[in-house]
């Protein structure tokens, strides 16, 4: 019976080039020099040096034997479990590395395989079949260009662990450089949040960014700041792994996000064991400069067509769509509020919210929307992939609205916001300088809520990053430089916004607080998240969105990057900026 502990040696040279060996039993599949333990007592490392030996003709004293402090545990193929003890399911594979000077004569053992190659460490990674080899090498490869290049490009925090004396944090170092290389490759970083420099395994947005003066008031407060970094980074690697396309199977991508998880919690400790690890990471902890789009003219225009929009009569004859939200228990302010105050035992003031607590929160709050509907691209929905189709499509079959949480800076208070957004499958030209103009449009709808659970402030934007409009209550006097076309009363328990959107532009031309406003149809509410990895038909994932967080092909930017009229939407300060609140 074959014991369920083996090796895996990974044999290279100095130049990067990987060996591997073609399964004489399963024509096609390529693999690392691999094999099982003879005996429970044998050392690991002879366990290497014999396989290498049966495998290949090649010493392990040709050139230098490593072994790595890394272990994959993987499930057994039901097909090859009759091998190992009855009830055996899973096997441990330890991994080492063998470097040569230059590619050396291999002789096979025909029984086990029939061909062999030497190929570039990415392109072998991208052979392999199994998941566990293809990573070994690419940890490897990261190994050998950093020990290339050990003052390069990562910064100086990823720099000191690469050259750790702890294996643990130095092969995480390695490894995360190597997941970075594979998946900015392939084209599909998530750029919603930015990365830390020299810190691969944190992620920053404008909110946390502004709060790095909190989080160097006291240990609690810079452990929790370190966490919530690197579960934004946890968030992105979830979707950039998801849609890597080399990964073979599922069982891959959570075995890589598992590896994801261990690191993150690695480096985070070695980040915060040193003064100057943290400092680096409260210096580093910044979204990078992105100037704000100053106002163009189509802008001013629509500020005045707007305004004069608001200040008209609401014509009753114009035929519009009325879409409720999805039916739910609204939920008093008092109760809300309650929800709310847990934020204060949070060093940072941040409100730890579950999946189902954003969605009772987010039907409690969603707006009624009307729209002056002319044709197909008045009409949104859910977005998808169609064979074929390099954009994303609309389907409107489904009135879909998709639903996030955020955060806004107002003095020592965290305000909890709801970020609502429509998809509609074009906005036609009609000016040749309109910044939105073009396939797939955007509107979103944001509220911010006050402590007790009222909200204080709503505001509008185009997923390109442009018309910024504000609608605040009572609660919140306008200072210089919002736009305001409404001021609205304040909103009662069982009142919500109801939002009327013009034909063809999707422009917001009124705003009204009404009790029940319920409609012929209503709309459902998706995580704004689905967007960062959608199926496609063809297999796979791919998120709606590019590297640089656009659209292709279209005029729309993935939250974080929408960006314009002279502020960032999610700038962490901009309601303290923009207007006084009644707190």
């Amino acid at each position: 019976m074959k014991l369920p502990l083996s090796v895996l040696v990974v044999v290279h040279t100095a130049q990067m080039e990987v060996l591997l060996l073609e399964r004489a039993q399963r024509p096609g599949y390529w693999q690392s020099v691999t094999g099982s333990l003879d005996q429970p007592d044998e050392p690991f490392e002879a366990a290497a040096a014999r396989e290498l030996r049966e495998e290949t003709g090649i010493q392990a004293n040709d050139g230098r034997l490593r072994r790595w402090n890394v272990a994959y545990t993987f499930e057994i193929y039901a097909q090859w479990r009759h091998r190992f003890a009855p009830g055996v399911t899973h096997n441990t594979e330890h991994l080492f590395s063998l470097e040569l000077a230059r590619p050396a004569p291999v002789r096979l053992a025909p029984q086990e395989h029939t061909a062999f190659t030497w190929l570039p460490w990415g392109e072998a990674a991208r052979k392999c079949f199994s998941w566990s080899n293809r990573d070994a090498i690419l940890m490897v490869g990261a190994a050998l260009l950093a020990a290339g290049c050990a003052t390069g490009g990562g910064g100086a925090p990823l720099a000191s662990h690469l050259g750790s004396g702890a294996p643990e944090v130095r092969e995480c170092a390695q490894w995360y450089q190597a997941l970075d290389a594979e998946i900015d490759a392939a084209g599909v970083r998530d750029a919603q949040a930015a990365r830390v420099a020299g810190f691969p395994h944190l992620r920053v947005d404008r909110t946390l960014a502004g709060l790095r003066d909190r989080a160097a008031q006291g240990e609690p407060n810079l452990r929790a700041y370190a966490e919530r970094l690197a579960e934004l980074d946890l968030e992105a690697r979830a979707h950039e792994i998801q849609n890597l396309p080399t990964l073979p199977n599922e069982a891959a991508r959570v075995q890589s996000l598992r590896r994801v998880r261990d690191c993150a919690r690695i480096l985070r400790q070695a980040d915060l064991a040193s003064p100057a690890g943290r400092a680096a990471m409260l210096a580093a902890a910044k979204v990078p400069d992105e100037a704000p789009r100053a106002r163009t003219a189509a802008e001013e225009a629509w500020r005045v067509r707007t305004q004069a929009a608001f200040e008209a009569e609401r014509d009753q004859s114009v035929q519009r769509v009325r879409y409720a939200p999805p039916a739910g228990q609204r939920l008093p302010h008092s109760v809300v509020g309650g929800l709310l105050g847990r934020a204060t035992f949070d060093p940072l003031g941040y409100l730890a919210l579950s999946a189902r607590e954003i969605d009772r929160l987010a039907v409690a709050y969603a707006p009624t929307i009307e729209i002056e509907t002319r044709a197909d691209y008045d009409r949104f929905g859910w977005l998808r992939w169609r064979r074929g189709v390099s954009l994303p499509q609309v389907d409107a079959a489904e009135p879909t609205v998709y639903v996030q949480a955020a955060y806004t800076r107002y003095g020592e208070h965290l305000l909890l916001q709801l970020v609502y957004t429509l998809w509609f499958p074009e906005r036609p030209s009609h000016d040749t300088l309109d910044p939105a103009a073009g396939p797939l449009d955007g509107v979103v709808w944001r509220i911010t809520l006050a402590p007790d659970g009222e909200p204080l402030v709503y505001d509008s934007i185009h997923a390109c990053g442009c018309f910024h409009a504000f609608f605040p209550t009572r609660r919140a006097r306008p200072k210089s430089g919002a736009f305001v076309p409404q001021v609205l009363s304040r909103v009662a328990e069982d009142e919500r916004p109801v939002v009327t959107l013009a034909s063809a532009t999707h422009d917001i031309e009124g705003v009204r607080l009404e009790r029940g406003g319920d409609g012929l149809a209503r709309y459902t509410l998706r995580p704004y998240d689905e967007l960062r990895s959608m199926p496609r038909l063809t297999g796979g994932h791919a998120s709606a969105f590019g590297p640089d967080g656009r659209v292709a092909g279209s005029a729309a930017r993935q939250w974080g990057r929408q960006t314009g009229g002279g502020d960032h939407f999610d700038e962490g300060d901009l309601l303290e900026r923009r207007f006084e609140l009644e707190l």
